[in-house]
């Protein structure tokens, strides 16, 4: 459950905190009687990728039901994937929720992930085996953009097709 302040522009009026759509019109409703029609919004608290997402989503009182009725119940990797449209890539809103679904992650680290793509696509002679330098084919997958790593032990790896 994510909670969000709303505070009045004018200093002679006192926010309120809330935690749902109802919430947020009642104390609207007790603001616009006392003439307070404009209120800023803050993320207080909430899971941890919730945070991250109110971070590249600045909410306004204009869009507080779409944080209520299209985001919040997104599940932590599909946050994470809109994120990184979001913040890496610089899509907006709409589009990221349209294409969220074709961002494939991995959970472990791009070392991990270039040995796992080797070993799965390239059959290595034993005798090569210890010769092929994982580490380094990470690194040039992340300088050429291939994957992008997210945080510690979680990549995208299909960020070239973006």
């Amino acid at each position: 459950m994510t909670e969000f302040y709303a505070q009045p522009y004018s200093l002679d009026h006192a926010g309120f905190y809330f935690d749902s759509i109802e919430k947020f019109e009642e104390g609207m409703e007790k603001l616009n009687k006392i003439g307070c029609e404009e209120v800023e919004i803050k993320f207080i608290d909430g899971e941890d990728h919730l945070c991250e997402l109110a971070k590249s989503l600045p909410i306004h009182q204009g869009d507080i039901n779409f944080w209520y009725d299209e985001l919040e119940e997104l599940d932590d990797s599909d946050i994470i994937r809109i994120c990184f449209l979001l913040d890496d890539l610089g899509y907006n809103i709409k589009d990221a929720l349209e294409r969220y679904d074709e961002v494939y992650l991995h959970h472990g680290s791009a070392e991990d992930y270039a040995q796992e793509l080797i070993e799965e696509t390239t059959e290595i002679p034993e005798s090569l085996r210890y010769y092929i330098d994982y580490e380094a084919i990470a690194r040039d997958m992340k300088i050429n953009g291939e994957i992008t790593e997210i945080e510690n032990d979680l990549i995208v790896t299909n960020a070239h097709d973006f």
